[in-house]
């Protein structure tokens, strides 16, 4: 046996049992409520189960969104990777003026919650987009033929916000591929090989597994996405949308039969990646500690690049720049106009002025901390059990720790609804739904994974001998952790912890169909506000969120260079 890994403990069973106890109750429980719900019989007498609610979907219309949310999803994959691999490659090879600044503006959708990135290019390319109108009044064309929208608006948006996941995957291969097999890429120029073929052959194959990491991200998140088809899908059907539509008739079964489907097609593609990674794993040996090396470009490729890239950065900026502007326009100005013409700061005052309008961000704030305290406790606690433990079931409970990777988030919100919506062991004998805590809870259950992985990661590459070497010494099992454990997690932990107070703090998805009226969210109050067509009220909500998010990073930031110091 690993003397790395360690048998149960006393102290640590009772952590395997809050473990367990979470993961069974708030996320297997509820999948298991969906799966029951979907197999109800309805008016049907006498039946235990019915496939009633299967057959009513494939008959209306689960054909028709399945295959709408699979074309969008690959259609996001597909314009994701051009441009992240295109930025990518062109900042890893090429040096320009500035460009230290326009690699951070690259990242700049990383501090856009899904649904304010939405509401960004809706004013920006949507038929009453402030772009839209000027081109139209430039080139005196209908700003309805030119609105970007449907099927493509939904792209758009999907690219923008996910681009992002290829950038950093193929930014951080390249950088280990031209510092680890410098050699081969010279070798491969030197014996008369294209720049093509040495990209095709060489540099490709080994990117393949940030592809299909990438690709995964891009393909989960476009599945489980539902701000853009809300908001830009007109009547087209998809199977979130279909869903919340279900749900909110009060057909509960077609509502869980659709969101059985959903997971099995999320879920399957996620398999199906994974087995194309596995044949295709690509590996290179090279002697030495190898040199940094680049493919050689013409000095045109080298220009057209790096002005495409310095055009898609700055357009990329339009979005934020869109929203800041907004958020100072009068209530009512801003109706046929190119431009706004009247502005004031009277949006931002009654955010701190007025306890109503505060209350949706004091929620999402409230909210996003419990949450992120949830998920720091079961998962670093979950982690330190698959990693450094041995008992049985460990597998399984690892698969529940990831398992909502996979769920979209309207999944997993039905799923709470029909198990909390009725009291019940995990929720002390009352009932959740319409309550506060329902909202941080789903948050948790969502991002969980992310905060596992990554302090499961941060656990594998310690050295276990740290641990053994205070044990021996007389280190009881919390001293150790304290004083040993926990400094080498830290930057792991605080990198898990930001993404999931991030992801908390715009949450959209699962918060539109949990919230009550006084538990309302600022991702809800912003969609009232454009209900309400207060434009310039729903963009100063967009901007402090903006705000609090970047506050949140920058924070983060220098917890990391503290640890890093320490």
């Amino acid at each position: 046996m690993n003397s790395s890994v360690k048998r149960l403990t006393s102290a640590t069973g009772v952590l395997l049992f809050v473990v367990v106890f979470f993961a069974a109750g708030y996320i297997l429980l509820p999948l298991l409520s969906l799966l029951k719900e979907s197999f109800q019989p309805g008016g049907t007498s006498g039946l235990l189960f019915s496939l009633r609610a299967y057959i009513d979907i494939f008959h209306s219309t689960f054909i028709e969104a399945s295959v709408n949310s699979v074309a969008i999803s690959l259609l996001s994959v597909l314009g994701s990777a051009i441009v992240g691999t295109f930025l990518a490659y062109v900042f890893h090879n090429f040096e320009f003026p500035l460009k230290p600044i326009f690699s951070k503006l690259v990242l700049v959708p990383l501090a856009l919650p899904p649904l304010v990135g939405v509401i960004a290019f809706m004013f920006l390319i949507g038929e009453s987009g402030m772009l839209t109108r000027g081109i139209a009044a430039l080139f005196g064309i209908a700003p309805s033929n030119l609105a970007v929208q449907g099927w493509w608006g939904i792209v758009a948006v999907h690219v923008y916000s996910f681009y992002v996941y290829f950038y950093l995957f193929i930014t951080s291969a390249l950088n280990q591929l031209s510092e680890s097999h410098g050699s081969i890429i010279d070798a491969s120029l030197s014996l008369g090989a294209s720049r093509a073929v040495t990209i095709r052959r060489i540099i490709l194959p080994m990117l393949t597994p940030s592809f299909v990491g990438a690709s995964l991200m891009t393909f989960m998140a476009s599945m489980a996405s539902f701000s853009a088809p809300f908001l830009f899908g007109g009547t087209t059907r998809f199977l979130t949308l279909e869903i919340y539509t279900a749900k909110l008739n009060g057909n509960d079964a077609n509502a869980a039969a659709f969101a059985v489907m959903l997971s099995i097609v999320s879920v399957g593609f996620l398999l199906l990646l994974r087995w194309y990674q596995n044949r295709k794993n690509y590996m290179f040996a090279s002697k030495g500690s190898g040199k940094r090396s680049t493919v050689p470009h013409s000095s045109a490729v080298r220009l057209f690049s790096v002005v495409v890239t310095v055009s898609v950065v700055i357009f990329f900026l339009l979005p934020v720049i869109t929203i800041v502007i907004l958020s100072f326009v009068k209530e009512g100005s801003w109706t046929y106009q190119i431009f706004p013409e009247k502005f004031t700061v009277q949006n931002f005052t009654k955010l701190f002025s007025d306890p109503h309008v505060f209350e949706p961000i004091a929620n999402s704030v409230q909210m996003a901390f419990v949450a992120t305290a949830i998920v720091v406790f079961i998962g670093v606690c979950a982690s330190i059990l698959v990693v450094r433990k041995k008992f049985i079931g460990k597998r399984l409970l690892e698969l529940l720790m990831n398992v909502p990777f996979g769920i979209p988030g309207t999944v997993i919100a039905v799923g709470l609804i029909l198990s909390f919506n009725h009291p019940s062991f995990f929720s002390a004998r009352s009932i959740l739904i319409g309550t506060f805590w329902i909202l941080p809870l789903a948050y948790a259950v969502r991002n969980l994974p992310i905060l596992f992985r990554s302090t499961a990661s941060g656990l594998e590459s310690a050295d276990p001998s740290l641990e053994e070497a205070a044990m021996t010494l007389g280190s009881h099992g919390w001293r150790t952790f304290r004083r040993i454990t926990l400094p080498l997690l830290l930057s792991s932990i605080v990198s898990g912890a930001l993404l999931v107070f991030i992801n908390s703090l715009g949450e959209f998805v699962s918060s539109i169909l949990l919230y009550s009226y006084n538990t309302r969210p600022i991702s809800i109050e912003i969609l009232s506000q454009l209900r309400l067509y207060n434009v310039g009220g729903a963009a100063a909500y967009c901007t402090l969120l903006m705000i609090l998010v970047m506050t949140a990073v920058g924070i983060s930031s220098r917890i990391s260079r503290a640890t890093l110091l320490d």
